[in-house]
């Protein structure tokens, strides 16, 4: 029904918000279920139709969000975010008597089951994220909660040695809300992400990764150094087995002069490059384009992005994405020229179409940015 044909829309809102409250006056798993389902949708298509049910709505999901039935928890978790959307100033107002407001229910509940639910964990995340962008002002209070519980998630997955690259659900969800926070936060979330911008990295290079970083570098102007020098670390790893060393202009004129290769790039060429050249089978990294191994010598303090990129098993996809990120991103205040030179070109002999595809993509890229 047109949203302009208000006559004909509301015979039909009110039919469902009356089968909303049947519904959860059933008392039971599937009534409560389809209530909350039904409210959701009242919010989303009902236009101003919910403004005198807002009250009623918050309530039914604060009831229902510890209901012991996962799908009724979760749809009252999923319907907070949805609350906040509609209506950011109801959402954020302090009860009757000073109470508290339903922004801060709602944020201390999410907060607390991110730390306390391996299962709600990443439900729990992007609820907060999506509230922080509806409600950017007044949510600032909980900046630090959010983002401490979003340190402590990863440095649990650290701890677990989960294998970088390897899928999960809740990195996935911190890396999503991470980059949520920065758009509704902006430069406010600097501070914030000392302790957790290595932590990033821990899981490996991955398309989330790369796209939350993206956002963090457009909203957060001042981590553009950071956040460029990690991922050259470990895209100089995953391709060529050692960390990046930019360009320092007197050594490399003396190597130059001596005819040599870069010392840095001949340690990984001829110490770290244990599979040089290897065919391999399977999604991995096939002849023309070997990775080396790098291995971190004992009692080194080297980084945690540096331990995590060494650890990221190589395949094509790997590979891919690592191309693809030299292109995506913008590394113009690096030379990269003898990385392209020394390193990136022997990927157009890789054995695998895709890695050369995106070799020429990315040296093509680089060469416009910063002719060789």
């Amino acid at each position: 029904v047109p949203m302009s044909d208000r006559n004909a829309r509301n015979p039909w809102l009110n039919f469902l918000f009356e089968e909303q409250k049947r519904n959860y006056q059933m008392n039971s798993v599937e009534g409560f279920h389809g209530a909350l389902l039904i409210s959701q949708e009242l919010l989303q298509h009902g236009g101003m139709y919910m403004q005198s049910h807002f009250a009623q709505a918050c309530d039914m999901a604060l009831k229902l969000k510890d209901h012991r039935d996962p799908a009724v928890h979760r749809a009252a978790i999923a319907l907070l975010p949805v609350l906040a959307r509609y209506s950011p100033q109801e959402f954020t107002r302090a009860g009757s008597g000073g109470s508290e407001s339903m922004l801060g229910r709602a944020c201390n509940y999410l907060i607390t089951l991110s730390r306390a639910s391996d299962r709600d964990r990443a439900t729990a995340f992007l609820a907060l994220g999506s509230i922080a962008q509806y409600c950017s002002t007044e949510f600032r209070s909980f900046l630090e909660p959010t983002t401490r519980a979003i340190r402590d998630a990863l440095i649990q997955r650290a701890k677990m040695r989960i294998p970088p690259a390897e899928a999960d659900e809740t990195v996935a969800a911190v890396l999503q809300t991470i980059a949520t926070l920065a758009t509704a936060m902006g430069p406010a979330l600097t501070r914030y992400m000392r302790d957790i911008l290595d932590l990033m990295f821990t899981a490996g290079l991955s398309q989330a990764l790369c796209d939350s970083l993206l956002v963090l570098e457009r909203e957060v102007g001042q981590l553009q150094p950071a956040i460029q020098g990690r991922l050259l670390d470990m895209v100089s790893i995953i391709l060529v087995g050692v960390p990046f060393r930019p360009t320092q202009q007197s050594l490399d004129d003396l190597e130059q002069r001596m005819g040599a290769m870069s010392m840095h790039y001949a340690a990984g060429a001829n110490g770290h490059r244990a599979n040089a050249g290897a065919a391999t089978n399977g999604n991995g990294a096939g002849a023309g384009g070997g990775r080396d191994t790098y291995t971190v010598p004992a009692g080194d303090s080297t980084s945690l992005v540096v331990r995590a990129a060494s650890s990221i098993p190589v395949t094509v996809d790997t590979l891919v994405l690592a191309l693809r990120t030299l292109r995506v991103f913008d590394f113009s205040e690096e030379n990269l020229s003898e990385f392209v030179r020394n390193d990136i070109l022997q990927y157009l002999n890789h054995s695998s179409p895709v890695v050369r595809r995106e070799a020429i993509h990315a040296v093509a890229h680089i060469v416009m940015a910063d002719p060789l």
